[in-house]
């Protein structure tokens, strides 16, 4: 990858207020492709509103916020919109699939309504997350785990610039935990920059950059035992083993 690559991500002072107050100070990061990133905090601390920053549902009152070189802040709604559909995965906390659609088309579901055009892609990604053979199977008879992964996989479908997720592993048992870090793992390989928020320490403990977001201001958290860790896009050698 050439250095003179832009980053997935560079968000600089990126703050937001509601009209009852503040609730995001200050943020600064900077994401590189291939990199898995963690937002820990405790409730109310900012941590949606930082989501939907970066994913161009809101628009910060304050800072400014660069998706692969190109400033968001100069950009028309529509051109925001389109930059969103194209360049950004979502995994919401709630997951948002359709009950009245199976695997792959709740997954083809991210290109838009038509569905069958994109069969072949939505078939592939849940291949290689290893849900093929459920791939028509309606998403209310599967577990929480498959149904996690089926919302990593619409997510990372179209090989976006960036993938955000929402708790993605909560509620979930360690191996459905596993499964669904390792979904995210592979959407970073495939060149993604993620960023997921979590309560989950073990978890956050597997990701290539940790951030705190506490009272509104996002810092980092230097771990000394990632002094020698891998570079963004490979997985830590322990990183499983973190979460037994």
């Amino acid at each position: 990858m050439s250095t003179d690559s832009p980053a997935a991500v560079a968000a600089s002072g990126l703050a937001f207020s509601y009209t009852s107050g503040s609730a995001l100070t200050s943020a600064d990061i900077t994401l590189q492709p291939g990199c898995m990133a963690a937002v820990q905090g405790p409730s109310g601390s900012g941590k949606s509103t930082l989501l939907a920053l970066l994913g161009l549902i809101l628009s910060p009152t304050a800072g400014t916020l660069h998706i692969t070189g190109i400033d968001t802040g100069a950009l028309e709604p529509a051109d925001r919109d389109r930059l969103r559909q194209r360049s950004i995965g979502i995994v919401l906390q709630d997951l948002g699939l359709l009950p009245f659609l199976n695997a792959w088309e709740n997954v083809a579901a991210a290109y838009g309504p038509r569905l069958a055009q994109h069969r072949q892609e939505a078939h592939a990604i849940l291949d290689t997350l290893g849900l093929g053979k459920l791939a028509d199977s309606p998403v209310n008879e599967l577990s929480g785990g498959q149904r996690q992964r089926i919302a990593v996989a619409r997510a990372a479908v179209k090989q976006p610039t960036l993938i955000l997720a929402d708790e993605p592993t909560s509620g979930l048992d360690p191996k459905a935990s596993d499964a669904v870090m390792e979904a995210l793992r592979a959407g970073a390989d495939q060149g993604a920059a993620v960023l997921l928020v979590t309560h989950d320490t073990a978890v956050a403990g597997t990701c290539d950059q940790r951030y705190v977001l506490d009272d509104g201001v996002l810092s980092t958290i230097q771990d000394p035992v990632a002094a020698a860790s891998a570079q963004p896009g490979e997985t830590r050698p322990n990183a499983k083993n973190n979460r037994r």
